[in-house]
């Protein structure tokens, strides 16, 4: 029997917000998450699509209601009279005087009228209206996925900016370190304790530095601006991600249930087979354009004559009308051939989505488990590198390792940092990717990673580095000596 995925939060998340120290306000994510959803245009915009498309369904039901027409007509009227047959100058509903004699009377008339119309049935309206009901759930559905994008699209814009702060701060303190070994180097030369060589290498990692802190900077800049364009206000300073957080396997722990789960309740794919199933129905609803339509009518009609025309009549009647359209120039063919055609496109590109939305959530399944060991991983590489750079450090002071070791270990270690702290946004986007597409994605899941921010605090310009405890400060401060 397959297993279902909890409809609850990420269960590693969850439980992991709740045993660690929470702060008594939530942080910036969960902040941000909620500006959002008063401010962010695309779900505005979403929103005023479903009001508009669920009015297709009152629009629909109405065929089924009462229709109630009223009309009045003011005329002025010449009558010609031979004198030989009166009735043949009688106006419709009128009692014509009686004329011996040729002659013209002229005279002013009006009629009133009051028409009730309800259709007994009608197999267009019984299709339409059973196209609108999928409309109506279509739109529901396309909001909920729009719900669900915005809290992923805030989550990665607020990791985008953290991102962005510890490769700016990361590649400063790399700049500085390179800096101290050129100035180290140089005074080497110039006590005649290494060749010039050394110098020209430690410019030259140095000089490369410059290009990646503009470019960090640049990066940064973009990244809160896209937060800005969702929240729409600045977040100057933004909670960063803790030291140590939970690494947590999704449950249930089967790929393929995750699949059948996102293609039961993915709400883009949902939305798609909604409007290809609206589409059928047009089909139908295109072909009862020539079947015969049963109503009930009913009038009262008032006729006001002048005297020199005739007197004033009313006339009530009761109808029950067939309308059979037997050829409308070829107009419902040409639309069944149309609502086939559209029907086969979006029958296509529901296909299409379906196996996007399978290959997507493998993908970002994949992206949770390898994103746990790439975080280990790395972790384990940046103590790997930094323990390099102390052995070439050590090394380069006995003479038996060049400057150009040393230089190159420290690239390796602040390739490592970067790696390290990415791996982590990218494990928690991809956590909540998972979700999003299996159509579990809620605020709870946001309020469980703000668990994993820093409480209360502005954010730094970088996260602590790894390799207990020793900050990435420390790290360059030691690499330089």
């Amino acid at each position: 029997m397959r297993k279902r995925v909890k409809a609850v939060a990420w269960g590693g998340l969850a439980c992991a917000a709740l045993a660690a120290p929470a702060a008594v306000r939530a942080n910036d994510l969960l902040d941000a998450y909620r500006q959002a959803q008063t401010q962010d245009t695309t779900l505005e915009a979403a929103l005023y699509q479903r009001g508009a498309a669920i009015e297709a369904r009152p629009q629909a039901l109405a065929a089924f209601l009462p229709q109630l027409d009223a009309n009045a007509n003011l005329a002025r009227d010449k009558i010609n009279s031979d004198g030989s047959d009166n009735s043949a100058i009688t106006p419709p509903g009128s009692t014509a005087p009686s004329v011996s004699a040729s002659g013209v009377a002229f005279g002013n008339s009006a009629v009133y009228a009051l028409t009730l119309n309800q259709q007994l049935w009608s197999f267009q309206s019984f299709h339409k209206l059973a196209e609108a009901n999928l409309q109506v759930a279509q739109a529901e559905a396309n909001y909920r996925d729009a719900r669900q994008s915005l809290i992923l699209r805030v989550a990665t814009a607020y990791f985008n900016v953290l991102s962005a702060v510890d490769t700016l701060r990361t590649n400063q303190l790399e700049r500085e370190a390179y800096g101290e070994m050129l100035r180290q180097a140089q005074k080497r030369v110039d006590n005649g304790l290494s060749p010039q060589t050394d110098v020209k290498e430690a410019q030259s990692f140095y000089d490369v530095t410059a290009a990646s802190v503009i470019d960090a900077e640049s990066a940064l800049d973009d990244a809160r601006r896209a937060l800005t364009e969702l929240t729409a206000r600045e977040m100057p300073a933004i909670a960063p991600l803790k030291d140590e957080i939970p690494l947590a396997q999704p449950d249930p722990a089967s790929p393929e249930d995750w699949v059948q789960t996102a293609l039961q309740d993915n709400y883009a794919l949902s939305a798609a087979d909604l409007q290809a199933q609206a589409a059928q129905r047009d089909i139908s609803a295109n072909r009862a354009r020539a079947l015969p339509t049963l109503s009930l009518q009913g009038s009262v009609s008032k006729y006001d004559y002048s005297r020199e025309i005739g007197s004033n009549e009313r006339d009530d009647h009761v109808d029950v009308v067939v309308d059979w359209p037997l050829f409308q120039g070829g107009t419902v063919a040409s639309l069944v051939r149309q609502a086939k055609n559209t029907f086969g496109q979006l029958h296509a590109q529901y296909e299409g989505q379906r196996r996007s939305v399978e290959r997507q959530t493998h993908a970002a399944y994949r992206g949770v488990v390898s994103g746990i060991e790439k975080i280990r991983s790395n972790r384990q590489a940046a103590d790997s590198n930094r323990a390099a750079v102390d052995a070439s450090r050590a090394a380069l002071e006995v003479g038996t390792r060049t400057e150009f070791s040393l230089l190159q270990a420290q690239t390796n270690y602040y390739d490592a940092l970067r790696s390290y702290y990415q791996s982590r946004y990218d494990y928690l986007t991809n956590s909540l990717t998972l979700k999003q597409l299996a159509g579990r994605l809620g605020e709870a899941d946001l309020a469980a990673i703000d668990g994993f921010l820093v409480s209360g605090s502005a954010a730094p310009t970088t996260a602590s580095a790894v390799s207990g405890g020793l900050s990435a400060d420390t790290a360059t401060a030691d690499a330089a000596k």
